[in-house]
């Protein structure tokens, strides 16, 4: 695709483009971006990510480029330089974690001069607590060096994230950027008030909301136990799980719901596109993660005004400091957990002026968020 002359053109890394937090995050950046000035491509390992034709209806493209699949770095490295090369990129923004350390000396090699590097979490893998093989943890050494020697800007969503990635050297660093993830808060501001109705609505039942990918780390095994709890207790508070298909882990969640016969009491409800109308069905919001980077959900349940539930695994930056957070240990019992939603769903909802100053504040808006990065990217070009 050829664009004028004077546009930036960005070449976007974040695995398989599909639906999640970070990609999420990122189509944020490409729609609220100036068309007239940056020219926005992103790598996928997947044949159709889910956001191909929307990426492609804002002017970008889609680039298919294999998986590393472990050991296949060469056949990856040989790919990412042909993409740079025929795509003449003035940036290239990783957003691989560890595996940006390889991605960011390809394109230093490939001839990009303004390399950026995004940190999104401060842990990695399904379980936190699990001991790194020696394999694993030299991987990570080795790649956080070519992280520190190759990127030229370095960004993190947390400190906590930064910290992880970088090292607490970088953080002290000029051309690092603490920039927070942000959401679309006009799908929550603009229709804060308004009563909803039809499904899940006036059935007696008291709703939660949780949103995620089926994966290990958010714990949607655990959710299972409390909404297990919540039954045993006689409570009519339902858990409406909303995330894509995490294959086997997924699996293993349906089971548990068979085995505690808790089917009224969480429902999985897959992807949605209406998780603004579901948070303005529900009275509170519920996060049990093993670890987050900065949740784009917490964002939006705030930016919703619900209370909100979460285990204490990751920056509490996020928190607008309205007093709708509940931080709670992600070891405590179920019994404990059960007692902060009963206490969630009593609260009121949060003031629409508290919740507006909070986002203006912490910058938690998309148009923010796109501004902020365009304009590292245009300083780093004037460098």
């Amino acid at each position: 695709m050829d664009c004028a002359p004077d546009k930036i053109k960005v070449l976007i890394l974040t695995g398989s483009m599909t639906v999640g937090g970070i990609e999420n995050q990122l189509m944020h950046l490409l729609r609220q971006s100036d068309k007239t000035r940056f020219q926005f491509d992103f790598t996928s390992t997947k044949d159709k990510p889910f956001y191909q034709d929307e990426i492609e209806s804002l002017g970008g493209r889609c680039i298919r480029i294999p998986a590393t699949e472990g050991r296949h770095f060469l056949r990856y490295c040989k790919a990412l330089v042909r993409v740079i090369k025929e795509g003449k990129y003035d940036i290239v923004h990783s957003h691989e974690l560890f595996h940006s350390g390889l991605v960011l000396l390809t394109a230093r090699i490939s001839g990009v001069k303004h390399r950026f590097v995004h940190a999104h979490n401060w842990m990695e893998g399904d379980d936190p607590k699990a001991k790194k093989s020696l394999v694993r943890r030299l991987y990570n050494f080795i790649m956080r060096k070519l992280i520190q020697m190759n990127a030229t800007d370095f960004i993190a969503c947390s400190t906590l994230a930064g910290r992880f990635l970088y090292g607490e050297k970088i953080l002290n660093q000029t051309n690092y950027h603490l920039v927070f993830n942000s959401v679309d808060t006009s799908r929550f501001l603009d229709r804060f008030s308004q009563q909803e109705s039809g499904e899940f609505c006036n059935d007696g039942w008291i709703n939660i909301i949780q949103v995620g990918r089926f994966t290990p780390v958010k714990n949607q095994l655990f959710t299972a136990e409390i909404a297990a709890e919540l039954k045993r207790r006689g409570r009519l508070i339902r858990i409406l799980c909303v995330g894509n298909d995490g294959g086997q882990y997924e699996e293993e969640v349906k089971a548990r719901i068979a085995e505690f016969g808790i089917e009224n009491w969480m429902l999985l409800l897959g992807v949605r596109k209406d998780v603004d109308v579901l948070m303005r069905k529900s009275s509170a919001f519920l996060l049990p993660s093993l670890y987050e980077g900065m949740p784009l959900v917490l964002i939006e349940a705030q930016a919703s005004g619900l209370p909100c539930v979460c285990a204490d695994t990751f920056s509490h930056e996020v928190d607008f400091g309205i007093d709708t957070v509940d931080w709670l240990c992600i070891e405590h019992s179920t019994a404990v957990w059960t007692d902060a939603i009963e206490n969630a769903v009593r609260k009121k909802r949060a003031e629409k002026t508290d919740v507006v100053n909070a986002v203006e504040a912490g910058g938690f808006d998309s148009r923010v968020f796109a501004k902020r990065i365009c304009s590292l990217y245009e300083e780093s070009m004037k460098r």
